[in-house]
């Protein structure tokens, strides 16, 4: 089943999608301007898993939305192509953003579609300065078919050559599984998927396929 949302993605809503109890940092009033964020979890109809951040890393809550109370929809790749670290330089300024611009770099010599998830995007998606000296760079690749292992080992040792080390973790089908642990092993790597994680030799398919 093709998912109108993956993880990662953020996601402006009107409403939740029930009355579920909420924690006290927490107003209706935050979702006009602060997206959610669609979390793993098991599909169920017409509920999308989200994330609720709040204003500091310990205000995290899940929740859940129906699609009917989407009313804008951005992806970690739109991100990018916006590019809109540049700005967000001279006003909130970080190294993060003008190791974006190495990174973007170095991806378009690749020529992979990458996106920026975690608080990096959360601040290039709505200018509130959610990110900091200290914050990761979390990125991802969309890959709906196999990855070529060699090109992965060439990309991860430009990445890891930067000052700032991303982590990017590559979405398959059947979930996500970090760069880094598939080049530097020969065997299983963790699978996070909407059912919990596994192990699997090939990151495109279980090993029961």
């Amino acid at each position: 089943m093709e998912l109108a949302y993956h993880p990662h993605d953020l996601l402006w809503v009107n409403q939740l999608a029930d009355n579920q109890q909420t924690p006290a940092w927490f107003h209706l009033k935050d979702l006009i301007t602060r997206p959610v964020v669609v979390r793993r979890a098991p599909y169920e109809a017409d509920r999308i898993a989200v994330g609720i951040r709040g204003y500091n890393r310990s205000q995290r809550h899940g929740s859940f939305v129906n699609s009917q109370a989407v009313f804008r929809h951005i992806t970690p790749e739109q991100l990018v192509a916006k590019q809109g670290w540049h700005t967000q330089q001279q006003t909130h300024p970080l190294p993060h953003w003008q190791t974006l611009t190495q990174i973007d770099r170095i991806f378009r010599s690749f020529d992979l579609s990458w996106g920026i998830t975690g608080s990096l995007a959360f601040e290039l998606a709505t200018s509130v300065e959610t990110a900091n000296q200290q914050s990761d760079i979390d990125l991802r690749v969309l890959a709906p078919t196999p990855i070529d292992k060699t090109t992965a080992c060439e990309l991860a040792k430009e990445l890891a050559a930067l000052q700032q080390r991303p982590d990017v973790q590559i979405e398959t089908p059947l979930g996500a599984f970090a760069l880094s642990e598939w080049t530097h092993t020969s065997g299983s790597v963790m699978i996070k998927s909407n059912q919990g994680p596994f192990l699997s030799v090939s990151p495109w398919q279980t090993d029961s396929d």
